[in-house]
């Protein structure tokens, strides 16, 4: 398409849809929009084309008469089906806004990971705080490949789906089967979906072997959770005319690029990182201030939009980091090495120098491209025994000591302030897994966030804010990090839920403001409830995502936020990267550009979303089937744990390792129990014994399934 006619089909589309935000109408024909747009009557074939256009990505609605609204204005909403195994799902809107449950008999034939069209019902149901609705199209398929296991009973062959989020099974060819074997490892292809009654219907594409097998399950893994492999061979035929390490400087010069080198700066990453985005320098200002400096790698110089290198990095989205390796979203030779920054090596930069009073409010910020020289590389575990008075001088460099005290100072106050302005503390501890050479798990720990990790968060998200700040002030396209407020029935939900558990800080409030969760944490911080409640208040909001429109950062407590540190490992920081770096050239960002951008954005943001969710999906899957594969090893042996969920089929326990497992209704062999609903508990029926939200509890391990990631538990009695 050529830049002209782009332009056209941009400023065609926003007039459309402004002029269908503030008319009085819901819906128009064809000829009501020709004319309320000043278009001529032979100008009505674009306008067809357009308006196919938007309704195919959920942007217009099209009615049963022929007419045209947006969705909003129709009940209706876009957005991506969250799948449950028992067979309902949730939509999670396009923009912000609290989930839509949607039951089996309303899905046609639309599945998880589905991007949809959905009407809400107009009231609530009886005894239903959440919003119900049903689907009226689907507007992109999430996926048409899934792994499962074959079974073959009598004359019908099936494939039942690993993710059981796709309920029901998919039906295969028996003359497609070949050498597998019930039991296998498969992929099959659907062809069509399940609507209502009936199995979804496909062919198989690929044979793993027999489930169990180490190589079966690595395969069935990567194509469970859509990993990309090896890096195609346009991406890496483009890597050999990139310039090479040494003409850096010379680069550097041609561009015009600000000398940093005469700056102390450093990166703090964890002792196993090779890709470092990030590095960080601290001045003093004569006021008494701090002058902040973040120089973050410039990828934009090397990753040239458009190219393969380019096309290949949104597609993946992101990194992805699973417990035996990372999967890049850019080269080695690039996330290692062109622009890693590693230290005492020149290396291009997009530095931001941020001035701050001694109350840790802005001054100014300046952005520029620059050349950067790292004194020295620090990891986490060295600054944290430097700050804590464990190690006097653990650096090369002299001057470090005293510049990292005033880090340390920096970053107190930032945080400070970011939590007097209404933000979160939602941190919880995670899992740290220690592996032998051949991935087998050594041990499984509480890691919890030290000072030194503290110290580079603040600084990142304070850069971010500066970022999408001065974007936003310019009124320039970007891509936005927005966390939306939580729905003020999740809210409900969680006062009740809390005040089961005794906690009372929110049993008093008539109406639940986002606001009373700060104090909430506070409260409990500390308690043996502490990491409960957190999980809790998380499991109530809303999922962070990017998007074109600012709508704001819920758990940061920022008007105006956006991914700006990370370009090595994010594709929307390398987005924005992009734009400031086109904003602070000599011609700034031109016109036909920013429109080409606000056009091309939502798709961009809507990709890195839904690749940051698949990441953290196989991220996490990967965590739970190495902890499983630890538990094997400890078989009949006793834990404490805190019972954080109760269900009508059982107990789900987390042990102090961060390790969750289940224990089975069946398994609790002392009583007939009955779940009661109103108390979130389990209630024995002869000995009214409970087992509820927060009880600590001790534990046998009697089962653990690696390939799951699933561990199972009996309760110790006395």
């Amino acid at each position: 398409m050529s830049k002209k006619r782009r332009k056209t089909t941009v400023q065609l589309q926003e007039k459309i849809e402004q002029l269908l935000k503030n008319q009085g109408k819901k819906t128009f024909t064809v000829k009501q929009l020709l004319d309320a747009l000043g278009l001529r009557h032979e100008e009505k074939r674009i306008l067809l084309e357009e308006l196919k256009n938007m309704q195919e990505k959920g942007r217009l609605v099209k009615t049963a008469n022929g007419r045209y609204g947006l969705p909003e204005s129709l009940d209706m909403l876009t957005g991506v089906l969250e799948g449950n195994r028992r067979g309902f799902a949730f939509l999670r809107p396009d923009r912000g806004s609290e989930d839509v449950y949607i039951n089996a008999g309303n899905l046609k034939d639309a599945a998880h990971g589905d991007r949809v069209l959905v009407r809400l019902d107009g009231k609530r149901k009886k005894g239903r705080r959440r919003r119900e609705g049903q689907v009226v199209d689907v507007l992109e398929r999430g996926r048409n490949r899934l792994v499962g296991t074959l079974r073959r009973e009598k004359k019908k062959s099936f494939v039942v789906p690993d993710d059981r989020r796709f309920p029901g099974v998919v039906q295969v060819p028996r003359r497609e089967l070949n050498e597998a074997r019930s039991g296998d490892k498969v992929v099959v292809e659907v062809s069509k979906w399940a609507d209502g009654g009936g199995s979804a219907r496909g062919s198989l594409v690929e044979h793993f072997g027999p489930a169990g097998s180490m190589q079966t399950e690595q395969l069935a893994f990567k194509h469970k959770y859509d990993l990309p492999g090896e890096f195609p061979r346009k991406v890496l035929n483009e890597l050999d005319i990139l310039p090479a390490e040494e003409e850096i400087p010379r680069l550097a010069e041609e561009q015009d690029r600000t000398d940093l080198r005469h700056l102390d700066m450093v990166t703090i990453d964890d002792e196993q990182a090779r890709d470092f985005d990030d590095a960080v320098s601290l001045e003093t200002t004569a006021e008494g201030g701090y002058r902040l400096g973040v120089h973050i790698a410039d990828v934009s110089e090397y990753v040239r939009e458009g190219k393969p290198i380019d096309r290949e990095a949104l597609k993946r989205g992101t990194t992805t980091y699973l417990v035996e390796k990372a999967i890049h979203m850019l080269p080695p030779l690039l996330s290692e090495k062109l622009c890693s920054l590693q230290a005492e090596t020149d290396r291009l930069a997009v530095s931001v120098i941020m001035d701050i009073d001694a109350k840790g409010e802005p001054v100014k910020a300046q952005f520029f491209s620059s050349l950067i020289r790292v004194n020295e590389r620090l990891t986490y575990r060295q600054v944290e025994s430097y700050l804590n008075g464990e190690e006097q001088r653990p650096f090369k460099d002299n001057k470090l000591p005293e510049m990292l005290d005033k880090m340390s100072e920096l970053a107190e106050i930032l945080r400070r302030r970011r939590m007097e302005r209404g933000a979160l503390d939602l941190d919880l501890p995670e899992a740290q897994i220690e592996i032998d050479e051949e991935g087998v798990p050594l041990s499984v720990d509480k890691r919890e966030m030290g000072r030194s990790e503290s110290l580079i968060e603040e600084f990142m998200i304070y850069c971010n804010e500066s970022v999408a700040r001065h974007l936003a002030g310019k009124k320039l396209p970007c891509v936005f990090r927005v966390h939306p407020l939580p729905a003020e029935e999740k809210l409900t939900a969680l006062r009740e839920t809390l005040t089961l558990l005794g906690v009372k800080a929110l049993s008093g409030l008539r109406v639940l403001k986002p606001g009373h969760l700060k104090g909430l944490l506070e409260e409990t911080k500390g308690e043996r409830v502490e990491r409960l409640v957190r999980y809790l208040v998380l499991r109530s909001l809303p999922q962070a995502y990017y998007s074109a429109f600012n709508e704001g950062h819920f758990g940061l407590a920022s008007d105006c936020y956006c991914h700006f540190t990370s370009p090595i490992r994010r594709y929307p920081d390398l987005v924005v990267h992009r734009i400031l770096k086109q904003q602070l050239s000599p011609e700034g960002l031109p016109r036909d550009k920013a429109e080409n951008l606000l056009e091309r954005l939502p798709d961009i943001a809507r990709q890195s979303s839904e690749r940051e969710r698949v990441a953290i999906e196989a991220e996490r899957a990967s965590i739970e089937s190495k902890k499983a594969q630890y538990m094997e090893q400890k078989l009949g042996e006793i834990y404490t744990g805190i019972i954080n969920g109760v269900a009508n089929f059982g107990v789900f326990v987390e042990l102090d390792n961060t390790v969750e497992g289940m224990i089975p209704i069946n398994e609790l062999e002392d009583d007939y129990y009955i779940y009661d609903e109103k108390t979130a508990s389990l209630v024995g029926e002869r000995t009214r014994k409970t087992y509820r939200l927060g009880d600590e509890i001790e534990v046998r391990v009697i089962r653990a399934g690696r390939e799951e990631g699933q561990v199972t538990f009996a309760p110790v009695t006395a």
